[in-house]
Formats: C-alpha cells, structure tokens, sequence
C-alpha cells in the first residue's frame, strides 16, 4: 500500500452551533503508533469518534486504505477493520469477561474459529488476568483489569487500526505501566497501527513513532515522539507541574 494508511484532511466537525474540529490534517502509516496529545477540551476525542461517523464531519474528508469513510456508519467502519477502545472504558458490566471478548469477536464477521480461538489467546497473552476472571461479570473487575478487557474486547475484532482514547485514565502508575507494555508489545510483534489519544503526554509521546498536538479543534504541532518531548513549550504546558 502506497500512503498513509489513515488519512485526515481539513476535518471540519461541531456539536450543534460548537465548532470542536476545525480543519483538522492528521496521517497515520501502517505499523506506526501515532499520539494525540491536548488539554481537555481539545477535540481529541471528537477526532477519533469522527472517524466512526460520530459526529458527521460538516467539511473534510477520511480516508483508510484508499477508502473514503467520511460519514459512513459506524457498522461499516468497523467492517474495514478499525476498532476502538473508548474513553471510560464502556464495557458490558453484566457480561461476564468471557461474553465481553465474545462481542468483539462477533465483529469480525470475517474471521473463522481457529481466527477468533487465536484471537482470544493472543488476549491472554497480554492480560493474564484477563483468563483467571474469565467468569466474572466486568462490572465486578478492577478499573484496570476494565481497561485490559475494553482493549481485548477491540482487539478481538482482528483490528488493522486500534484507537485507543485515554487509555490510562484513572489507573494506578503500575497498571498504566503494564497497559502501555501492551500496546508496545502490539506494535512491535503484530505490526499493529494505533492511535492513541492520551493526557499522559511523557507515556504517550515515549511510545509513539510520531504524535501531533491539539489546541482549540486545531493540529498546533506535530513531530517524532522524541521531537515534542523535547520542545521548551510541551514541557511547560504537558509535563511540568501536573498529571500530564
């Protein structure tokens, strides 16, 4: 494949009269992790649920593998094999792990059994815990054993681009630690790309091959990972003083 493999041009997206994106360019290659970094507010998170239709971008165009995707259903989306593990987790909490991991794989219309047997070890292989609460309702899981199903559960879907949306969210520094292996391990041994949308800025920026800075609906800066790290003005304004 020649070009990005995840392509954002002028992206233009608003809550009724609220403009949050504002001609947003991003690109993401194939086998790359890509960072997102930006206050509160920013429109991170209307960036990567705008990909899935949701908002309906008002002016710009996205376009995955030579697709234009701009405003299609959600369904169709992940259809393409872009998954996401969505900011607060949002798994079924009467489910147990076991039926959670299942409705990933039911995305993956297009995988086999033996596909969605090795899907499920390749899960347990990250998150071990993953196995040993495999009969418990996810509403009962620690909030990190949550952010280790809401990850399986996409990656069940045998994603081409995993999105991942605040990821350590509310996680002690340990467990943040161990999700961040696993994405890094994703990376390297499966080539998966990802995409992710963090506040931790020092976590996401040493992870990522590149990251861009959001302000106001805007794409301000944008660089390798190490690049940003060392920029006087993302030290001052993610790195010093705060949980970022």
């Amino acid at each position: 494949m020649s070009g990005p493999l995840l392509s954002i041009r002028g992206l233009v997206a608003a809550y009724g009269n609220i403009e949050a994106l504002k001609g947003v360019d991003l690109d993401i290659s194939a086998g790359e992790i890509v960072a997102l970094i930006g206050a509160n507010g920013a429109g991170k998170s209307t960036l990567m649920m705008s990909v899935f239709g949701r908002p309906r971008p008002r002016a710009g165009t996205i376009t995955f593998d030579g697709h234009d995707i701009t405003g299609v259903p959600t369904h169709h989306v992940a259809r393409l094999r872009i998954a996401q593990s969505p900011e607060g987790r949002r798994i079924f909490p009467r489910m147990t792990v076991a039926e959670n991991l299942q409705m990933g794989a039911d995305a993956a219309a297009h995988a086999g059994e033996a596909e969605r047997a090795a899907g499920l070890e390749r899960v347990f292989a990250l998150f071990p815990r993953l196995r040993e609460r495999l009969t418990q309702r996810g509403g009962t899981l620690s909030g990190g054993e949550q952010q280790m199903l809401a990850i399986g559960r996409a990656l069940m879907s045998r994603p081409r681009l995993l999105m991942l949306d605040e990821p350590s969210l509310g996680l002690a520094p340990l467990i943040a630690r161990q999700i961040f292996d696993a994405i890094r391990t994703l990376n390297r041994q499966d080539g998966l790309t990802v995409l992710i949308v963090e506040q931790n800025a020092n976590h996401a920026l040493r992870l990522a091959h590149r990251g861009y800075v959001m302000v106001n609906g805007r794409i301000t800066l944008s660089g390798s990972g190490a690049e940003l790290l060392a920029r006087p003005e993302i030290r001052a304004a993610y790195l010093e003083g705060g949980r970022h």
